[in-house]
């Protein structure tokens, strides 16, 4: 303000423009800013002044007069206000500009002098303001001037600081050059250190690459796993952007595969040769490797792939052996080909070889399967009882001496969880093993041939093995087994009929010197487990291991020494022979079948044989698949039984209708439809009948034969071929429950007819051939027309029999001299001579029978005969043998039977013929007319008589 005073003072004396153009500077507070804006002065002084007259009003004289004071200073500003330009008191206001722009385009002295007047004023007021201003302020106006000498002060003292700084900042960035080159120095020296350490680290890991190859060529698997570990580690602590690191860390970790590999192929040959020492390496390695499920893992995809791959190779050795000869192509494609085709492309003759190969090896898998598992269980009891977990053959964890406490524990649980997947994986392993033996059992060549029986009785032993690993049923295969049985029986079957027939049309009939012990009992076969070999409970599987070269080896019979290890395991739990045999003879003591003496011929040593093999089918096929099984072991015991009765029995009985079907020797009826049943279901078997052999000279020479007089009507074979029928019955009768229980239930009806009819039905043919046999042995045609001869219309009985009785003696003696040729003996003696005598009874009978006039006196001569006849045989007869002639004697006796109750003993005596009771009832009515009768009388005699006897003939019908 003093310059713009001073500027409008010079502009006064000369030019006003100056003054006016000059911007004042700001001085006044930021509050008065906006005094332009307030009131007009005026107005503002009358409100005051009309405010102050209200207070004098109210007797406030007290502040009258400040209140005036403030008003007029309060004027004098807005006056100053309105003189200066609106935002004058800005910092950016150009006063001079604001001037000069607000003169006239052409102003006049008078004008401009104005103008500086009022500028004047302007300054004035402004000067006189601020002087008031600080002049209230006066007290902060000096403070503010003590403070300005005190910041000069402060100011001195911080320049001579300020100097004194920048010598020592000379002095200290003099001492940091000098200690960055000394640390220049020691970056670079540590740089080297550090160069030459990592130097040495590599020098170190190349020489323990050479040490670690070594090492997996020496086979210590631990130590080159633990020691390329540690390798890793130290080149994984190195820089990876050097080449040098990064080549040798692809070669140590081509090390480590390297190992695990050869780990993974000594794991491998361990599933066909298990060894200790190489199992305690490979554990070692996984144990070192951390790798606790890894090596579950890996042993049971070993053995997997050791039971695929070996099955595999074996069929192809097979195959590619029979195409070596044609062309490589073609031996390609077949060793290429899959497993189930290569199996389709077995011939017959390549079949069983590679089954037993396969089992041989496959059972080699498992014995080493299961001695590993023994092997890890005995680790963990000695890991678990404190002691090494090695023998000191290995290496790795076991070479540093004693085990500590932290490597005991993980050991234990390593072997433990090894234990674990060892066992639990049995069940997984054998799941393969039935897929391949499955596969292999379905080629067509698995059912061809005779070998199908051996074939079953291999898969059943190798069955039997199986659940010995797995200590339980292995059912998938056993049911691949039964429906492989029921595929293949029809054409096995049939091969046993034509096998059966053709020995049947060449059997002589001759006893075979065998022992009965030497035969296996029927129903021993059928209560036998799988065959003879208890598969669950008697074999266990370290038995089998002590005995793995004898099992499925080239040239071994793996079924007798399954049967031989079967038979020395059950022999402590099963009952002793002699109280089996005492319960198969009491089960039998019912039947006269069972009886018998045990015979055996060719044909029935096979009809034998192939019962037990067909009981053994149906307990591999099972109960719900084997109908055809049990109608083919009956089927056997029918073409038998039917070959016999066709031999030596009477064939017209059966086919001509015009026959006689009553008396000794006839077809009774239960043998007559069992003959017929026999006729019509085997027929395909059998043949049809057709007079004899006459479609067979040669064999219907031969059946001449033997059936001829001169070798006594086939007597001994008829002797020899009714036994062994006997004996097959009895074997069948004593395993009736058995069989029942392996036959399916719908079968029950079917079985008990073939039990109860055909098999019972022996007896009766039994009593065919030998009534048959001695007829034709005992000439009897003679003895019916001798005794007619004979006159019984007698006064006086006599003391001599007649000539018929001493000639039939001699016919016995003769028929008793044969059987001593023979050598007929026991009970088959006895058989024979009931059915001779059987036989004379029925031709005596037939004889007194034909007899027209009888007196009573004639009927005591022919009681007389009939004495002096047994007499007469007593001489001969077989000791305990008595012979029954009471038929006969009771025919003699019906002669004094009233006419008035000869109905009665008609109709109550059917075992005579309608013709023997006839003419009897005739004759008696003969004896006992009266001497002197009347025609009428006779005439109603007769007709009383003939009345009679068509009531007698009506009652027979």
């Amino acid at each position: 303000v003093t310059g713009s005073g001073e500027r409008g003072g010079e502009g006064q004396g000369s030019s006003p423009m100056p003054a006016a153009a000059t911007s004042p500077k700001r001085l006044v507070p930021s509050a008065e800013e906006d005094l332009s804006k307030r009131l007009p002065a005026g107005r503002r002084v009358q409100r005051l002044r009309k405010k102050a007259e209200d207070k004098t009003k109210h007797k406030q004289p007290a502040l009258e007069e400040e209140e005036y004071t403030k008003a007029e200073a309060e004027a004098k500003e807005a006056m100053i206000a309105s003189k200066l330009a609106p935002g004058y008191f800005e910092a950016e206001f150009d006063a001079e500009l604001e001037a000069l722009s607000s003169l006239p385009s052409d102003p006049n002295p008078r004008y401009l002098e104005d103008r500086v007047a009022e500028k004047l004023l302007t300054l004035q007021l402004l000067n006189e303001r601020l002087y008031s201003h600080i002049m209230d302020n006066y007290g902060d106006f000096v403070g503010g001037i003590e403070a300005v000498s005190e910041v000069e002060k402060d100011l001195q003292v911080a320049h001579v600081l300020a100097k004194n700084s920048r010598r020592s900042l000379a002095l200290c960035s003099e001492e940091v050059k000098r200690n960055i080159r000394i640390a220049s120095n020691a970056k670079r020296k540590r740089e080297l250190l550090n160069l030459l350490d990592l130097l040495l680290q590599l020098r170190g890991v190349v020489a323990q690459v050479s040490e670690l190859e070594k090492g997996l060529k020496d086979g210590r698997l631990a130590w080159t796993v633990a020691n390329t570990m540690r390798c890793a580690e130290v080149i994984s602590s190195l820089d990876p952007e050097i080449f040098c690191v990064h080549e040798l860390r692809i070669t140590v970790m081509r090390v480590l595969d390297d190992t695990l590999a050869a780990a993974d192929d000594t794991l491998q040959g361990l599933c066909f040769s298990f060894d200790p020492s190489t199992s305690l390496r490979v554990f070692e390695a996984y144990l070192t490797l951390g790798d606790t499920t890894g090596l579950a893992d890996k042993i049971q995809a070993c053995f997997a792939q050791a039971v695929l791959g070996s099955s595999h190779g074996i069929i192809r050795t097979v195959t590619g052996a029979r195409t070596q000869g044609g062309a490589g192509k073609d031996a390609g494609l077949v060793r290429n080909r899959p497993y189930n085709e290569l199996c389709k492309t077995l011939s017959i003759d390549q079949f069983r070889p590679c089954l037993l190969k396969t089992f041989d090896v496959l059972v080699g898998v498992l014995v080493s399967h299961y001695e590993m598992r023994r092997w890890y269980a005995e680790e963990l009891k000695k890991y678990q009882g404190g002691m090494e977990g090695s023998d000191g053959n290995g290496d790795g964890a076991s070479e540093g001496g004693e085990v500590d406490e932290e490597t005991r524990g993980e050991a234990i649980e390593v072997i433990g969880v090894m234990s674990k997947a060892l066992n639990d994986g049995r069940r997984l392993l054998f799941e393969h093993v039935e897929g391949r033996i499955a596969s292999l059992l379905s080629a067509p060549s698995a059912g061809e041939g005779e070998h199908f029986l051996q074939v079953l009785e291999w898969t059943h032993c190798f069955i039997s093995c199986g659940e010995a690993f797995c200590e339980g049923e292995v059912a998938n295969l056993r049911k691949h087994v039964a429906r492989t049985c029921a595929k293949f029986f029809d054409a096995y079957h049939r091969q046993n009929m034509e096998a059966l027939k053709m020995i049947l049309d060449k059997e002589l009939w001759h006893s075979l010197p065998l022992d009965g012990d030497q035969v296996p009992v029927l129903r021993q076969a059928m209560r036998a487990e799988g065959g003879g070999v208890d598969a669950l409970g008697g074999l266990k599987f370290e038995d089998l291991v002590s005995r793995k070269a004898e099992l499925f080896a080239e040239g071994t019979d793996p079924v007798r020494t399954f049967r031989e290890l079967s038979t020395a395991a059950s022999s402590v739990a099963e009952a002793g022979p002699g109280a089996q045999a005492a319960g198969d003879d009491m089960d039998g003591a019912e039947s006269p079948i069972a009886a018998g003496e045990r015979v055996f011929t060719s044909s029935s040593l096979k009809v034998l044989k192939c019962m037990e093999r067909y009981a053994y089918l149906m307990k591999v096929i099972g109960q719900r698949s084997c109908t055809k099984v049990v109608e083919g072991f009956c089927q056997l015991f029918d073409l038998y039984f039917w070959h016999i009765f066709q031999l030596f029995g009477n064939v017209d009985l059966l086919y001509d209708r015009l026959a006689p079907q009553d008396g000794s020797g006839a077809l009774t009826l239960r043998l007559k439809k069992t003959l017929d049943r026999i006729s019509r279901s085997t027929s395909y078997a059998i043949g049809q009948y057709v007079d004899g052999y006459a479609n067979d000279p040669a064999q219907g020479q031969g059946q001449q034969r033997l059936l001829s007089s001169g070798n006594m009507y086939g007597l001994r074979e008829r002797t020899v071929a009714l036994s062994s029928l006997g004996h097959v019955a009895a074997e069948v009768l004593r395993s009736q429950e058995d069989l029942q229980g392996l036959a399916p239930s719908e079968m029950s009806a079917q079985l008990d007819t073939f039990l109860n009819r055909t098999v019972m039905a022996v007896d009766d043919l039994r009593e065919h051939l030998f009534h048959r046999v001695a007829k034709l042995l005992v000439n009897l045609g003679w003895v019916p027309e001798e005794i007619e001869k004979c006159n019984w219309a007698i006064k006086d009985v006599g003391m001599q029999q007649h000539e018929w009785v001493d000639r039939l003696n001699g016919q016995f003696y003769q028929f008793q001299l044969k059987l001593d040729a023979v050598g007929v003996q026991g009970e088959a003696l006895k058989e024979f001579w009931k059915y001779a005598v059987s036989a004379a009874n029925e031709s005596i009978l037939e004889g007194f029978s034909l007899v027209k006039k009888c007196s009573i006196e004639g009927r005591a001569a022919m009681s007389l005969d009939l004495q002096m006849f047994t007499q007469g045989m007593k001489r001969f007869v077989p000791k305990g043998f008595e012979a029954d002639v009471r038929i006969v004697d009771g025919y003699i006796k019906a002669f004094y039977v009233p006419e008035s109750d000869l109905l009665h003993w008609a109709m109550t005596h059917r075992e005579y013929k309608r013709e023997a009771i006839l003419r009897l009832v005739a004759c008696v009515f003969d004896a006992n007319k009266p001497s002197s009768l009347n025609p009428l009388e006779i005439n109603k005699r007769k007709k009383r008589l003939k009345e009679l006897l068509a009531e007698i003939e009506t009652s027979l019908i």
